[in-house]
């Protein structure tokens, strides 16, 4: 028997609605399905095909339901709301702890429970069964996890009325929104716009997303299996064939660099802030490092103790007194890096980080937190650094082809094979990549609504929209996604029921992903619950 793993224990279904749950028979000519020992019906095709309908419950649980040799345990009935869109909607509760530390600590809702469906692209077909994934509390066990959106959300819902609140987590960080919709429908927008738009713009040659001007080649090309499987493999193998070589040849690998320096050994640098205008500002491909000396009183040390080093470019690998204690591979994770019991001592410390520039001018992002945080007090790390070069890449680092960003490749894989599964509304975050070409994107956006209400039932559709942003840096200037704002606002009022979410006033004009995202949240609970009052 096969039916999609988000049907598992734990699992939330909307109340007061009739669900469905479809599958397929394997072997069985029949199949029983009861839901805490009472028989319920299924509908058994002559293909093998079958249906169970459950009947409206009322909110509560935990219930047990049986399909077949499956047993389903601690369900629960409440109410059910999808997630989608891109980094922002995705964007972790981890990565909220400067906003809202207090708050993650301390969740604990048994009630409150996210479905992370799993990131495959999938090109030529849809996807009948999810494979994998599964439900989890927002507890300590599993609250980092949790898309912040929706658990702040959840949060507000669950404390307002006590219901049970189950999230489908769908978002991707980089999706495009021509990744979240079906080829047919795809290629038919895309060819009733070209006439209107064919002169707007040009393609400019993204080898992970389409545009209007070359998504057939896009969706011939990534029809081809072996062609994708080898592309992944050898974008794969290039990317850890350049760090270790870079890591190999880096003098401050060998020579231990994590360890202090000494006197006269690195210049002067202020953090944090980028290489631009200095020596190193052309070193787009290769090492440096830095490290700072930091005294610290005997009472910090006691505690909990975390790093914040803002965000980094690119990539990192992060010491204190020559112990790794963090490192991400790519800009925008906030660092965030807590330090093993003991590690900080009273008096003299060192903090070094390896950074690995990837195509950016390296350094750090002005005016994000840099300092050591207990759990009072904060020592800044602002001001004075030492840096010194370590070594310039033989060869740049080529972009890896991204196809989960891919037309087509979110959809087939990751929301046709969810169909059907009730919600109350779909949460929706997503245009930044989009940002290019703004022009046509309502269009695109239309349709993908459509669509997902044929996967999801006619239910509002909330969209934030996309928040003020300056650029990467390090020199700012003006809002980069003004104009992918501008057709949101008007396309939400060609969308029936369907309701954007004002964040242009909570961004942050050096962070894509902003951590207030509480305040998004809000935003989206407010707008929700004056639905109800209507």
């Amino acid at each position: 028997m096969k039916i999609s793993s988000i049907y598992s224990d734990g699992m939330i279904m909307q109340r007061n609605k009739k669900n469905t749950i479809s599958g397929v028979l394997e072997t069985e000519k029949s199949i029983k399905a009861e839901l805490d020992g009472v028989s319920i019906p299924v509908d058994v095709k002559a293909d093998g095909s079958f249906t169970v309908v459950i009947d409206e419950q009322e909110a509560g649980g935990p219930h047990v339901l049986a399909i077949g040799d499956l047993v389903i345990h601690d369900v629960l009935f409440g109410d059910v709301y999808v997630l989608g869109g891109q980094s922002n909607m995705e964007l972790p509760v981890l990565f909220t702890a400067d906003e809202h530390f207090d708050e993650i600590e301390s969740a604990d809702f048994a009630q409150i429970r996210q479905f992370e469906v799993p990131k495959v692209p999938l090109f030529g077909r849809k996807e009948e069964f999810l494979n994998g994934g599964n439900w989890v509390n927002a507890d300590q066990k599993n609250i980092n996890s949790f898309s912040a959106i929706g658990f702040y959300f959840a949060k507000q819902k669950y404390l307002k009325d006590q219901v049970p609140v189950g999230l489908v987590q769908t978002a991707v960080g980089g999706a495009p929104v021509e990744s979240l919709m079906s080829e047919e429908v795809l290629v038919d927008t895309f060819e009733k716009i070209y006439p209107k738009y064919e002169s707007s713009g040009a393609c400019n040659g993204d080898k992970s997303k389409c545009c209007l001007w070359c998504y057939k080649e896009k969706l011939a090309q990534n029809r081809d299996a072996d062609f994708v499987a080898k592309t992944q493999k050898e974008d794969f193998e290039f990317e850890q064939k350049w760090r270790s070589e870079l890591a190999a040849k880096d003098p401050g690998t060998e020579a231990h660099w994590e360890n202090l320096w000494n006197d006269g050994e690195g210049e002067s640098f202020t953090m944090p802030s980028t290489f631009f205008k200095t020596k190193y500002e052309d070193l787009r491909f290769g090492s440096v490092w830095l490290q700072k000396v930091v005294n610290v009183p005997e009472e910090f040390c006691k505690g909990r103790i975390q790093l914040r080093l803002g965000t980094l470019i690119d990539s990192d690998d992060t010491y204190v007194n020559g112990v790794r204690v963090g490192g991400f591979g790519f800009k925008y994770p906030p660092r965030r890096y807590w330090l093993p019991d003991g590690l900080l001592k009273p008096g003299k410390n060192v903090i070094s980080v390896r950074l690995v520039m990837t195509g950016n001018i390296g350094g750090a992002v002005i005016e994000t937190p840099f300092c050591l945080k207990n759990e009072d007090h904060e020592i800044s790390l602002y001001g004075e650094w030492k840096v010194r070069m370590g070594i310039k890449a033989d060869e740049p680092l080529r972009g890896q082809t991204f196809f989960i960003w891919a037309p087509t490749a979110l959809y087939n894989s990751m929301l046709y094979p969810i169909r059907n599964y009730n919600c109350k509304a779909i949460l929706f975050y997503q245009g930044e990549s989009n940002g290019e070409y703004p022009q046509y994107y309502g269009d695109l956006l239309v349709k993908m609504v459509e669509e997902w209400r044929v996967l999801f039932g006619q239910v509002p559709f909330l969209m934030a929209e996309i928040t003020m942003w300056e650029g990467e840096g390090p020199e700012y200037g003006e809002d980069v996604f003004l104009d992918i704002r501008m057709a949101q606002r008007e396309v939400v009022g060609r969308i029936p029921d369907a309701y954007l979410i004002k964040t242009d006033d909570i961004g942050q004009f050096n962070d894509l992903h902003p951590q207030n995202k509480k305040d998004v949240a809000v935003r989206f609970f407010e707008t929700y619950e004056s639905l109800n009052q209507k």
